[in-house]
């Protein structure tokens, strides 16, 4: 029995130094099921980019971008399309491409009518359309290209902070196939760029903190810079950074943070121009961000935070059990204080600090929305990532063979997990990040008019931006008549079905009562219905 039992700890002591050698820096090359593992997740993450890129719905938000992008604002669209006369859907989409009378100064000029976002993704948009146009798939290949730029930089900042070149490859791994970047990556919208930005800041930051040279200091401050025009939380990265540096530079504080504030300041002051021009605007603003200010329970506040993390690395709804996620990361993050140096487990913990605490008080005494747009919460996600890519990296070197195991099981069920939610994702027309709630009826309801001979479709102007979206959704041949604010339409004869799509209750109320129309609700949620004409014997 002795024996045995030493030759079992002698087996066990031969496998757990093969493990340390195998995962040592700069030492011997990673595992064979490593290396796969990783090289599967990059491949998979850049097919799941770019795949069905034309056949997700081009919902609300993404219809508005390409708007601005082309010099058209929601006001010009409303007076010149909502009109009351029947036209073709192409009418409506020449709101959704370049035209030869709208330049860059009209872009501008759009972009500086919506001062809540601010405009360097949407200059590149403009940019990018001209040389791969302004299709569905070539708007949202500029987010998608733009993506695979956090590869490098996610690489480069944990080679900073980590020192690891094996946690860096385990981070690359994860978010490739993790869905909260999949599915941004895939909307024309500036949130991968602003996952970019937050990533090349943070490690431009740390490069200057290590060399403590002008160029590094250079480099971050055009880093901060570029962060600002991209989305109107991005000041709080800089300030997270800023308390890490205080917290951290105790030596050499005052010449440190001398230069932080000097880059800092320099990066804020490239944004002045913006700042003005939001103040200015600041009543146009407040209203754009209405919708994340209505009120909403705690309870409901804390479910969507709950849900929220799983959406970064599952993106599948568990109910309940989504604290299992919130467990997980306490341990990572109780792990991570109690095993590493300040330098690494301070920054992690003040990105996540620094901008989350803000929208979560903000939450808790207005009971507003901001801490539950996964999206608003960038740099929150991207430092858990950080944290769980560290965490699986150190337990795979470890001695202790069991912690090893638990890491590489860990691992392989985050990919498989994340790349499933990816395929499922990859293919709905509607996910719940483009607001399914609103507008998951669109496809149903475009493939239910396509089916017609000859359709028309009534709608106001006060949703102009839905009707926008709805129109990448249908056939051409499909006829809208589009209506000012408190206008009855005579309905055309010659159409074989009249739909009514996003309409005011007061329209689709005098089309019952003055033209003899029977609205049937195509749908229990959305605004939609199929118009019948009553016989005339049960006409009033």
């Amino acid at each position: 029995m002795a024996s045995r039992a030493a030759s079992a700890t002698s087996l066990r002591g031969a496998t757990e130094v093969k493990v340390r050698k195998q995962f040592r820096l700069g030492g011997k090359r990673y595992p064979i099921w490593l290396k796969l593992l990783l090289l599967t997740s990059l491949l998979l993450g850049l097919c799941f980019r770019f795949v069905n890129l034309d056949r997700k719905l081009y919902w609300h938000d993404e219809a508005l971008t390409s708007l601005r992008v082309f010099g058209y604002t929601q006001t010009e669209l409303v007076q010149q399309a909502f009109n009351g006369q029947v036209v073709e859907v192409a009418a409506l989409q020449k709101y959704q491409h370049p035209s030869p009378d709208k330049g860059w100064g009209d872009t501008l000029t759009a972009l500086a009518g919506n001062a809540e976002h601010p405009p360097l993704y949407y200059l590149l948009a403009r940019l990018w359309s001209d040389g791969f146009g302004s299709s569905v798939a070539a708007m949202r290949s500029l987010p998608v290209v733009i993506s695979l730029f956090a590869f490098p930089c996610i690489y480069w900042l944990c080679l900073e902070l980590f020192e690891s070149s094996l946690t860096a490859a385990i981070a690359c791994a994860l978010i490739a196939i993790a869905p909260f970047h999949v599915i941004y990556a895939q909307e024309a919208r500036e949130y991968s760029l602003w996952a970019v930005t937050v990533l090349f800041s943070s490690a431009s930051f740390l490069r200057a903190l290590r060399l403590q040279t002008k160029q590094a200091w250079g480099l971050y401050a055009i880093a901060v810079s570029v962060s600002l025009y991209t989305h109107a939380l991005a000041g709080l990265v800089p300030i997270a950074h800023g308390v890490y540096l205080l917290a951290t530079q105790r030596d050499r504080l005052f010449k440190t943070f001398k230069s932080f504030a000097l880059a800092a300041i320099a990066g804020l002051a490239t944004f002045l121009p913006w700042i003005v021009l939001v103040v200015r605007n600041w009543a146009q603003v407040h209203a754009a961000t209405e919708g994340v200010r209505r009120a909403q329970t705690l309870h409901t506040i804390i479910g969507k935070w709950f849900i929220n993390l799983n959406r970064v690395f599952v993106d599948t709804e568990l109910g309940s059990a989504n604290i299992i996620f919130v467990l997980l990361a306490a341990v990572v993050f109780y792990w991570l204080c109690r095993h590493t140096t300040q330098r690494i487990w301070l920054f992690i913990v003040s990105l996540i600090v620094v901008t989350a605490f803000p929208l979560v008080i903000a939450d808790l005494i207005l009971q507003s929305r901001y801490s539950t747009n996964l999206r608003y919460l960038t740099p929150c996600y991207i430092a858990i990532e950080l944290a769980v890519s560290y965490y699986l990296a150190t337990h795979l070197r470890s001695r202790q063979l069991r912690q090893h195991k638990v890491a590489r099981t860990a691992l392989v069920t985050l990919v498989a997990a994340g790349s499933l939610s990816c395929l499922i994702s990859s293919q709905s027309e509607v996910w719940w990040h483009k607001s399914i709630q609103k507008t998951g009826f669109y496809p149903e309801f475009s493939r239910i008019v396509d089916r017609t001979t000859n359709p028309l479709i009534i709608s106001d102007s006060s949703n102009a931006i839905d009707v926008l979206s709805l129109s990448h959704s249908l056939d051409p041949k499909v006829h809208l008549q589009l209506l000012p604010a408190t206008v009855v339409p005579q309905v055309p004869g010659q159409f074989s079905d009249v739909f009514l799509f996003s309409a005011s209750i007061p329209l689709r109320e005098n089309l019952e009562k003055t033209q003899n129309f029977q609205a049937q609700p195509l749908s229990k949620t959305r605004n939609v219905f199929h118009l019948t004409k009553l016989p005339a014997l049960l006409r009033k």
